[in-house]
């Protein structure tokens, strides 16, 4: 008999866990949820197809790990399309009539992507680019999105900022006849006329063969005639780009030519290009140093997701994210996440396709946003993406925000003066969207030393190096620290420095130390499994997004070089004190504090308007030594609970009742010394769950204890024989209950909080 109750013991021991992993997860008898992702996968551009790849595995990874969608996983099917219009056709039809995709991701490059769009809008399937950006292929098609701006708006945004920002008077343009370069061509020389701007020569080319004899004759031109009012736009794509400026080093020895160019210059390709010179290799920078150029995403400009996505994949991949894998882990968040927002019926692949199309669609507005990497994500009309257009320049092999940029006004009726703002170049109409110029100001922290954190009072103490990089003009004295521990004390601001860059006219960087306290929100719901935030939040007191933007000095602090946890704890040990704590992770990134108000104007009452400034974030991600949080408070009750177990197997019931009674006694005094460790709060914690449960099992063992004790007082034989075969009996439900409460408790626990542990 006995040998019956263990071996359902252990059958219950080794299926029980499996069990409950898989009704965390999704069913294996799900269908599985298909998407296509199209793009050069071989070939010249295979670097940019591997990082479309990349991002969106990237996605489809977490979505799966939160068990799919609707519990169905969520399955990625590649194709190569090698960038050729003709493959993407025979593709297209083959994603549309014989598989399962509910939607495709891509194509990579304009040409590809129009020349399937028919075919998916023919068959009623939606398709998403994180990259294609000629003009056409949203125009009367309403199967097709995009995540990354077109080519009117960035064409006619290049030709202000060459004209009202870098202060050109002339243009040169040198632009491929595809889909792609000659849309770029044609906005550019549009909005030029209109502002004002000169376009001096322009070249063109349809061919390889093509390519290399305007390139020939651009140059001779170029040597017979420099001019320094004049700048190049490449409206190329990136290896064509990489050519044109390597050539233009090479052979105009002596003379400067100023470039700009529109995203292709931004992409995997170009970086990983201009990486097969010597040159480039040996002193990053040689041949772009100084090109700016048109990019969908700036780390150094984004928010707090693509820090998050950018640690992610780096923690994936081991290698840091391009641009164009965050645009496509964009792609993938906008498809899955409305997928996941529709109901789950039973509806044929037809209409499942026919019900996406039509929530994409409904994405049209700001309050309906998707946040993603790149920004918050809503449609216009066309399905086109809704954003401001980051500039770039390059600086040391890497693209970082220019010194200016454009961002949208919601409306001019607060402008005071909105005549004179356009005129002083603050202000520039796009396409039918004003633009206002902001200043941008590379901001740094270093930190010395983080040496308190009160969890109690909700603060830490730091010590800190800040400074700000800015061309002009900028009152950094008129910030604010958001959490300030005491934001009434005055601030003692102590200079360090002040350096006037003897490379780049009007560049100043100026430097302070601040040593202050700030607060903390702790989150201890998950107690001592629990991750807390320790923020540093800076903002300009006056100056609006539409005026300053925040750009995280990225190379400045060296986080470019936290490209692993191993990396990120050498750098934190520099400055970080605090005991029974470890940084796992450590943050800069910009955001934007958003408000909502009339501003008391007349014309705004009913419409709230958006006031934005940008934020200045440094964050530290901590977390306890859990071992030595278990060792120095909780093995005694763990060992209690082991202890426990063995009263199963003792006769006498005092010895029972001894053990369930100082279990409980035990479990209070940790009880309350944790109480006492933290602060006031109104939730139940994650070890409180765990004392409750030692309480239960505390309670088991003592009715069981008082059962034996009420069987052994029996006064007749017969019925003390009955009660020993019950007491018996409990004891041999408890041996099997007691580990299996204990193994459930602790699987759900874990599967609950799994990424912590």
């Amino acid at each position: 008999m006995k040998a019956k109750y263990w071996i359902l013991l252990v059958l219950v021991l080794v299926i029980l866990p499996i069990f409950l992993w898989k009704i965390g997860t999704f069913s294996s008898n799900n269908e599985p949820v298909y998407l296509a992702v199209v793009g050069p996968m071989s070939g010249k551009s295979e670097v940019n197809g591997a990082a479309m790849v990349k991002g969106i595995e990237l996605y489809i990874d977490e979505i799966n790990q939160q068990g799919g969608i609707h519990g169905q996983p969520v399955k990625l099917l590649v194709f190569d399309d090698q960038n050729q219009p003709d493959l993407a056709k025979k593709w297209a039809l083959e994603i549309a009539t014989n598989s399962q995709v509910i939607a495709v991701l891509g194509h990579y490059n304009s040409s590809t992507s129009i020349a399937a769009a028919p075919i998916y809008q023919q068959y009623g399937i939606p398709a998403i680019s994180g990259s294609a950006t000629a003009d056409e292929l949203t125009q009367g098609n309403n199967w097709y999105f995009r995540t990354i701006f077109n080519n009117s708006d960035q064409a006619a945004l290049i030709a202000n900022y060459a004209s009202k920002v870098l202060g050109y008077q002339q243009a040169y343009i040198l632009f491929d006849e595809d889909a792609y370069g000659a849309t770029l061509a044609s906005a550019f020389t549009q909005q030029a006329k209109m502002i004002g701007l000169e376009v001096k020569h322009q070249w063109h080319f349809d061919s390889e063969a093509g390519f290399k004899n305007r390139l020939k004759k651009m140059v001779a031109t170029l040597s017979a005639s420099p001019t320094n009012q004049a700048i190049l736009f490449l409206a190329t794509h990136s290896t064509e780009a990489v050519t044109t400026i390597a050539t233009l080093k090479q052979q105009l020895e002596g003379i400067n030519i100023p470039i700009i160019g529109a995203d292709a210059l931004a992409s995997p390709n170009f970086l990983a290009k201009l990486q097969q010179y010597p040159q480039e290799q040996a002193q990053p920078g040689y041949y772009s140093n100084g090109v700016y150029t048109i990019a969908p995403l700036l780390f150094d400009l984004a928010g707090e997701r693509s820090q998050q996505f950018r640690y992610a994949f780096i923690k994936q991949y081991q290698q840091v994210p391009m641009i164009t894998s965050a645009m496509y882990y964009d792609t993938a968040r906008v498809i899955l996440d409305t997928v996941r927002s529709q109901p789950r019926t039973a509806i044929d692949l037809q209409q499942q396709r026919q019900q996406l199309k039509e929530r994409l669609r409904q994405i049209a507005a700001v309050e309906n946003a998707i946040d993603g990497v790149t920004g918050s994500i809503y449609f216009d009309d066309n399905g086109d993406v809704v954003k401001s257009i980051p500039i770039g320049i390059y600086r040391n092999g890497q693209a970082v925000a220019a010194m200016r940029q454009f961002q949208p006004l919601q409306t001019v009726l607060n402008r005071t003066n909105l005549l004179q703002d356009v005129l002083d170049n603050k202000i520039i109409e796009l396409n039918g969207q004003f633009m206002s110029q902001a200043q941008v100001v590379y901001v740094g922290l270093d930190f010395t030393e983080v040496s308190e954190l009160d969890i109690q009072e909700g603060f830490f103490s730091a010590d800190f190096y800040l400074w700000f990089r800015f061309k002009g003009d900028f009152e950094d004295r008129n910030i604010e620290f958001l959490n300030l521990l005491n934001p009434l004390d005055k601030l003692q601001w102590e200079i360090v420095s002040e350096w006037h860059s003897p490379t780049e006219k009007g560049v100043t960087t100026r430097t302070y130390r601040i040593i202050a306290s700030f607060k903390v929100d702790f989150d201890f719901h998950k107690y001592p499994l629990d991750q807390q935030l320790l923020p540093i939040y800076i903002r300009h007191k006056t100056l609006t997004q539409n005026q300053l933007i925040y750009v995280v000095d990225i190379t400045g602090m060296g986080v470019d070089k936290l490209n692993s946890p191993a990396a990120i704890q050498q750098q934190a040990s520099k400055f970080f004190g605090i005991g029974g704590w470890q940084v796992t992770q450590l943050a800069f990134f910009q955001n934007t504090l958003t408000n909502d108000s009339t501003l008391g104007i007349t014309e705004f009452f009913g419409q709230q308007q958006r006031i934005q400034y940008s934020l200045f974030n440094a964050t530290l991600t901590i977390k306890r030594h859990l071992l030595n949080f278990i060792l120095k408070s909780m093995m005694p009750v763990i060992v209690l609970v082991v202890l426990g177990y063995i009263a199963f197997f003792l006769r006498e019931s005092n010895q029972k009742l001894a053990i369930g009674t100082n279990l409980i006694l035990a479990t209070s005094l940790f009880h309350l010394q944790m109480a006492d460790n933290l602060p006031a709060i109104d939730y139940m914690v994650l070890l409180e769950s765990f004392f409750y449960l030692v309480y239960v099992l505390a309670i088991f063992i003592i009715l069981l204890a008082i059962l034996d004790h009420i069987y052994e007082k029996q006064n007749k034989e017969n019925a003390k024989e009955k009660g020993e075969a019950l007491v018996r009996r409990f004891d041999i439900i408890g041996r099997i209950s007691y580990p299996l409460i204990l193994i459930i408790f602790v699987s759900l626990v874990a599967y609950r909080n799994w990424h912590l542990l």
